[in-house]
């Protein structure tokens, strides 16, 4: 079975998962991504961080089974990540809403929990993550409405109102569906 765990960035999508239950029958997948590391990530755990040209050898090589460019940078899941449901009883997937969408349509054995914030909310995260550009802001709030849109493609809805909550609302979803 494969977890997709999407919603518009800034809703606290990667806190989330980082806090999920780690048993052994569960995978979490690590995608490539071409923006900069983060002071609080880690190379091979938070993604894989490649050039642009490495992205684009892979897009070339269909490497990819979903990408796309988000915020001037490329995301994208590889296919060895999902080929890894083989060895385990679950794949955990955090994915734009685009990509998520995707892979909710082309695999029948996946599962879509959309991730939630208000914009007050939202608006704050992101000024806490450095930007403070009001245009910038303004853009990606407007794109979170849009995202907001498709949030019927997914079986489930989760407002995070509250991280303990949150996390422990999806790891009911994932471990009752898998036992």
């Amino acid at each position: 079975m494969i977890f997709v765990i999407s919603g518009p960035s800034g809703v606290g999508k990667s806190t989330i998962i980082k806090n999920l239950e780690r048993q052994d029958e569960l995978y979490f997948s690590i995608s490539y991504t071409t923006r900069p590391i983060r002071n609080d990530e880690s190379e091979g755990i938070d993604y894989y961080y490649i050039s642009e040209n490495q992205f684009n050898e892979m897009i070339d090589q269909e490497k990819f089974v979903e990408y796309e460019e988000y915020g001037g940078y490329m995301y994208g899941t590889a296919r060895s990540e999902l080929s890894k449901l083989s060895s385990y009883s679950a794949l955990v997937l955090d994915l734009e809403v685009n990509g998520a969408t995707n892979i909710l349509k082309e695999y029948e054995n996946s599962v879509g929990i959309f991730i939630d914030i208000n914009n007050i909310e939202l608006k704050n995260r992101l000024k806490s993550r450095g930007h403070k550009d009001g245009t910038f802001i303004n853009t990606r709030i407007n794109l979170a409405d849009k995202q907001r849109d498709q949030k019927g493609q997914f079986e489930y809805y989760i407002l995070n109102e509250e991280i303990n909550t949150t996390v422990n609302e999806i790891n009911d979803i994932i471990y009752n569906s898998i036992s």
